[in-house]
């Protein structure tokens, strides 16, 4: 007898599905289908241009990282026109930086940042038919120049209009004065010992760190016996200084003019003022208020 066929002839139930490992699903969802469904959304969306190219990438980034060191270029540009003192032209600059390879949309960008700059002064280029030969673009054409804290103070002369010019006392600096003008100190040095300019020096490099404008018409010589005299006389201490000045029928100038005044004085009674009178919004009903006052 064949052992599919059962024994008494009647035929053979069919195998549970929840049991029977003959009718469970293969297909799983990292299975052949799935990675063809992934090779079709990649093609889709390289049709779609959803996925940039490998020189659309390397573009971008290349993009993105201008911009990133873009102030970093920047600061090299702005030190660059300060040390050289004199108008550059675009050209010059990208050259410096070694930008004159990217692209002319980010050499465009980099030149509307310098014409913004607080620190450069963008002077336009008259018109001219060298540039109209050469087909210079406009953005190009123009010169570059350092703005200095003082500008055109680069000289002596310069710095004594610059400080005649002053309407108020106050000091300058003269880390301000080198910002455009970096070896003054032989100047300021000069200008010093022909008492056109007073300047103050720090202690331990005698450094001239500030200066004002002087008057040698005002200057007079000391002979030197005096200023010896002068000062091998000693002042008296701080403590007998005001004995010495009231021997002397004068006061010193730490006194209070007025003995009496750590005197308290009592607080004047303060007079209570008038109340305002009120403003009856309700005329028609005046006569009943003042009936129950009286």
């Amino acid at each position: 007898m064949s052992p599919s066929k059962p024994a008494n002839g009647s035929k053979r139930a069919a195998p549970d599905s929840a049991t029977s490992p003959a009718v469970t699903s293969t297909t799983k969802t990292d299975g052949p289908a799935s990675k063809r469904q992934k090779r079709d959304g990649i093609a889709n969306a390289k049709e779609n241009n959803l996925i940039p190219t490998p020189a659309a990438a390397a573009a971008a980034a290349a993009s993105q990282d201008f911009g990133a060191h873009m102030a970093t270029q920047m600061t090299y540009a702005v030190e660059f026109l300060k040390t050289k003192g004199t108008p550059k032209t675009f050209q010059e600059v990208i050259d410096h930086l070694t930008l004159q390879h990217i692209p002319e949309s980010q050499q465009r960008a980099f030149m509307e940042v310098m014409q913004r700059h607080s620190r450069i002064q963008f002077i336009p280029a008259l018109k001219s038919k060298a540039n109209a030969d050469q087909q210079i673009p406009t953005w190009r054409t123009g010169t570059y120049q350092y703005k200095a804290k003082l500008p055109g103070v680069t000289n002596k002369l310069k710095l004594l209009e610059y400080l005649q010019q002053k309407k108020d006392a106050s000091c300058t600096l003269v880390k301000d004065i080198k910002d455009g003008w970096p070896n003054c100190d032989m100047a300021i040095d000069q200008l010093e010992k022909e008492h056109k300019i007073l300047a103050v020096r720090t202690k331990k490099d005698n450094h001239p760190r500030y200066v004002w404008l002087d008057r040698p018409e005002l200057h007079h010589e000391v002979d030197t016996e005096f200023q010896v005299m002068w000062f091998q006389e000693k002042l008296p201490s701080a403590d007998d200084m005001p004995k010495m000045l009231n021997a002397l029928g004068q006061k010193a100038t730490s006194e209070p003019k007025n003995p009496d005044h750590m005197a308290q004085k009592q607080p004047s009674k303060r007079k209570k003022g008038a109340r305002p009178q009120r403003k009856f919004e309700n005329e028609h009903m005046r006569n009943i208020f003042e009936q129950h006052k009286r």
